[in-house]
């Protein structure tokens, strides 16, 4: 057991003790002029009370710390020192008073009843954008007076940053900041504090604060930190030692990816993504220069919000003039085109229509010049001599009767039959029409043969074939002899035959593929029918109009029969025809290669396809067609008639390539396109052209605003003076 004296506490151990047996919910001390209401909060060095103003009612916090020996009176005499210079500032908690010689020392500040923003993020959260916005910018504005008198905070977070009754924002606790000429470290809060602070031999750069802003900005929009998570805070925690907390807080910021959780937010914007990006570089040469290129920044971001609708409405109004002028150009354009298309459809049909009109008449006349030519075959003495001669023939006559009796059709060579071809006596008549088939005016005509009044060929210019002559056959079901308008059946009894010119039915020739039709006449002999003589013609040489590349006319069936439709002559059948091809049959069979008349009843311009073009042979003639169609009409045989003699069931199709007949128009069209494109071209130019010059305005008026801002209100480093300010034992620098 010591027999030494008890040692004796110092001041400020004293202190020190008084302040652990205190009881809980009271106040350290008695604070003269002030009512001490209730604990505000309790720190490293000290408490926070709120208190009543004697004298004026006004509630204040104040800051107690604990015992004078256990601090470094330095701290308080910084802190204070930069309350002092930036007192009357209304961005920073103001300083009211200090209590130097009190025990313990003690200095009075504003109260601000919303607490901090710490508080607000923990009650709800992250906040809106332009609330964070608008609250953000109080913190800058604050922190850009504090660098303009040469004041770093070094230690900006959520917790220093307290809400005065309007919700503005104030700057609070300067214990870490360093003035611009000091070049202590000080260690701010991790997270918040820029990687190269995190360093016991850092120099103060005006950079630390720069991307405190970042990250505060950036947590009041995420609701946390930057670079934060639970496994970057475990890291750091299982870390001991200062030095090594910090460096391995470096290295956790160096190595991690950049974050990004402020640009999943909704309304935060490119160019507030940019300004919280660059705050926060990692390497401080990529952040803001200072506080004020970052103020410039969240103005130009607001300016340009503010300035966005104008400059959209500059530019799409002249867009959406320019396009409502196309809009309505276009349609104009495209119901001109239209009309002047309809009108140019109008006029080529108007023209095919009379070219068609005149296709149908050469062909009656050519009809009527045929019929001519068997009634005067029919009309002459000799041939009606020679006629008579062979069918009253006494050997001839028997062979008749007998051929009567079998009705041999087609191609059936009874031994009657063959005896009757080969008789001599009927070889003059057979001479007389082959010698009718072989005058030069007859160069188109595909036969010419004459019948006795039952029916049976007597005489065909078409017998050099034994084993195919018609001679000695029956055909008096054909309408060329019995003058209907359709074929009747081989077994039908025998019609009477026709009583005057007739023209046949078209009917298929076998040998190539194309249609025929016969004129035909009775022979007459005191007044009685003796015989019908006839001549048949490809149908295809009655067309007069010369195909052309544009226009040619085809001729189809009419006739209200299994036929109809059917065309009849072509332009490329006459191809195929020179080239000693036959016609294929499934033109005349299948009815996708016909022709549907019933289109033309209305007399209107009809546009539309070539059937003929739906077969791999008719390719050629795959495109758009202006059609117009007339009957043909049986000749005017008769000059004082005046009714229409009736139609031959034949009807030609004029056709004109569509893309030709509209060309003009197209022509004109395209023209007028360019014109418009160039137009709208120059326009569009004109508008560049001036927005060129308002943005180079702009940017004029921004990089001014700029440099009068730096000029104004920030003091380079190397420009600023040391303060010296009043303390309890003299002067601190």
């Amino acid at each position: 057991m010591s027999l030494e004296e008890t040692q004796k506490q110092t001041p400020g151990q004293l202190s020190a003790a008084k302040h652990l047996s205190r009881p809980k919910g009271k106040p350290p001390c008695e604070i003269p002029g002030y009512d001490m209401d209730s604990l505000l909060g309790r720190g490293a060095y000290g408490e926070v009370w709120v208190a009543t103003a004697q004298n004026t009612g006004r509630r204040v916090a104040i800051k107690i710390y604990h015992h004078r020996g256990a601090l470094d009176e330095s701290l308080i005499a910084s802190e204070v020192e930069k309350l002092v210079f930036l007192s009357a500032d209304r961005y920073v908690v103001q300083l009211l008073e200090v209590g130097w010689n009190a025990e313990p020392p003690y200095y009075v500040m504003e109260y601000l009843p919303n607490g901090s923003l710490e508080d607000l993020l923990r009650r709800g959260g992250a906040m809106e954008v332009e609330d964070a916005i608008n609250k953000f910018k109080d913190v800058v504005i604050g922190l850009l007076h504090a660098h303009g008198k040469g004041i770093f905070h070094c230690d900006l977070k959520p917790a220093n940053i307290l809400l005065d009754q309007d919700g503005k924002a104030r700057i609070a606790d300067f214990g870490q900041s360093r003035l611009s000429s000091d070049q202590r470290p000080a260690l701010g809060t991790l997270f918040f504090m820029a990687p190269e602070q995190a360093d016991i031999e850092a120099s103060p750069d005006v950079r630390w604060d720069v991307y405190a802003l970042g990250a505060l900005l950036y947590t009041m929009l995420v609701g946390e930190p930057p670079f934060r998570s639970s496994s970057s805070v475990g890291e750091i925690d299982s870390t001991s030692g200062l030095r090594d907390r910090l460096e391995k807080y470096r290295k956790l910021i160096a190595l991690s990816p950049l974050p990004d959780a402020h640009k999943k937010i909704r309304g935060v914007d490119r160019e507030l993504i940019q300004i919280i990006d660059r705050a926060i570089a990692v390497n401080p040469r990529q952040r803001y220069h200072n506080v004020q290129e970052m103020f410039d920044a969240l103005n130009e971001r607001e300016r340009n919000r503010y300035r966005r609708p104008l400059i959209m409405l500059g530019i799409l109004g002249p867009a959406l003039l320019l396009t409502i002028g196309l809009l309505f150009g276009w349609r104009n354009y495209t119901e001109v085109m239209r009309t002047s298309e309809d009108a140019m459809i109008a006029k080529a049909h108007e023209s095919n229509q009379f070219a068609a009109e005149l296709a149908a008449t050469n062909v009656s006349h050519a009809i009527n010049g045929r019929f001519e030519e068997v009634e005067r075959l029919a009309a002459d003495p000799e041939f009606l001599d020679l006629y008579l001669n062979t069918i009253y023939d006494p050997d001839l006559g028997e062979l008749l009767e007998k051929l009567h009796q079998e009705r041999a059709t087609g191609a059936n060579q009874t031994p009657e039959r063959l005896s009757f071809q080969q008789h001599p006596k009927r070889q003059a008549l057979q001479d007389r029409i082959r010698a009718q088939f072989e005058l030069p005016s007859q160069k188109n005509t595909a036969s010419w043969f004459v019948t006795d009044a039952e029916g049976f060929h007597i005489a065909s210019s078409f017998d050099s074939d034994p084993a195919v002559s018609p001679i000695g056959g029956y055909f008096g079901y054909r309408t060329y002899f019995q003058g209907g308008s359709a074929d009747l059946s081989r077994t039908a009894p025998t019609p009477e035959p026709i009583q005057e010119t007739h023209l046949s039915a078209v009917f298929l020739s076998t040998a190539s593929g194309t249609w025929k039709v016969a004129m035909s006449t009775p022979l007459r002999t005191n007044g009685k029918i003796v015989g019908i003589v006839a001549m048949s013609i490809d149908v295809g040489k009655f067309t007069s109009l010369e195909p052309a590349e544009h226009q040619f006319a085809v001729l189809v069936d009419g006739r209200d029969a299994p036929t109809q439709g059917v065309i009849l002559q072509h332009p490329l059948y006459d191809q195929m025809l020179e080239n000693r091809e036959m016609v294929p049959i499934r033109f005349s069979e299948e009815d996708k290669y016909r022709v549907k008349l019933d289109q033309f009843e209305a007399g209107t311009p009809v546009v539309g396809q070539d059937p003929i073009s739906r077969d791999e042979l008719g390719e050629a003639y795959d495109k758009n067609w202006i059609f117009a169609a007339k009957r043909v009409s049986l000749p005017q045989r008769n000059r004082q008639a005046t009714e229409d003699p009736g139609s031959t069931g034949l009807v030609v199709v004029v056709q004109e390539d569509h893309q030709f007949a509209v060309k003009p128009i197209h022509e004109l069209g395209d023209q007028l396109s360019r014109q418009a494109v160039l137009a709208a071209s120059l326009i569009i130019i004109v508008v560049v052209t001036l927005w060129y010059f308002v943005v180079r305005a702009l940017r004029r008026v921004k990089v001014g605003a700029m440099a009068s801002a730096d000029s104004s209100s920030v003091i380079p480093p190397h420009e600023l003076t040391t303060i010296v300010v009043p303390s309890k034992t003299g002067t601190k620098s």
